[in-house]
């Protein structure tokens, strides 16, 4: 096929639609083709032919990437049911700096073969977390309170949320077995339990905690 044009203009007005590739059984036929038309709301390509359903390829030539919209311009998918496959790598990024938010206020994400919907992670790192002061020889649990920005206050009670936390820098000799969110807790905030598990009293020092909240 031809691709370049010998029109030294360079350029080729019409008042009406373009449709090409739909053909009679006069000439080679083509069942199927593509329609160029536009309205009061902005062009439009569509798929063109006799049947009721016809599909509509948008592609590159050979490996050639296909984009969509442009840096200035947000890009809008509109369907019943959206499918994104790939046989290599599936990767969801920017090319500068900026956010990629999957799912949104009135919409609830799956990961596939879970029955419960995923709504993301927290991930906090408190580097100045004050370990307790066991002034005792006995084997004792004690509580620290840390306030992790995000957390809804409407359902913090009966947490909707699966929280994880690692004690990184932590050198006495007490250990963090656990994180949690209290029933009654205020907006945002989860506790750590620490058990002294010796029979030495261990002061009160400084760690970094880290922390991962899922939210469910």
């Amino acid at each position: 096929m031809e691709f370049r044009s010998s029109n030294t203009v360079g350029y080729a007005h019409y008042q009406g639609d373009i449709i090409s590739n739909v053909s009679s059984a006069a000439v080679p036929v083509s069942s199927h083709g593509v329609q160029l038309t536009g309205g009061s709301t902005g062009g439009i390509v569509t798929a063109a032919g006799d049947e009721t359903n016809i599909a509509l390829n948008v592609l590159g030539k050979g490996s050639g990437p296909l984009i969509l919209g442009a840096a200035t311009a947000p890009v809008t998918i509109l369907s019943s049911n959206l499918l994104i496959g790939s046989t290599g790598t599936l990767g969801l990024g920017q090319t500068s700096t900026g956010n990629v938010t999957i799912g949104s206020t009135n919409s609830t994400v799956f990961i596939s073969g879970s029955t419960a919907p995923f709504s993301g992670f927290l991930r906090f790192s408190d580097t100045a977390v004050t370990t307790p002061n066991f002034a005792t020889t006995n084997i004792m649990v004690m509580e620290t309170t840390h306030v992790l920005a995000g957390l809804s206050t409407a359902t913090v009670s009966g947490s909707p949320y699966f929280l994880l936390a690692n004690a990184v820098t932590n050198t006495t000799d007490c250990s963090l077995v656990g994180a949690f969110i209290g029933t009654t807790a205020a907006a945002n905030e989860v506790h750590c339990r620490w058990i002294k598990a010796s029979t030495l009293t261990v002061g009160g020092s400084t760690c970094t905690v880290n922390f991962l909240v899922i939210r469910m």
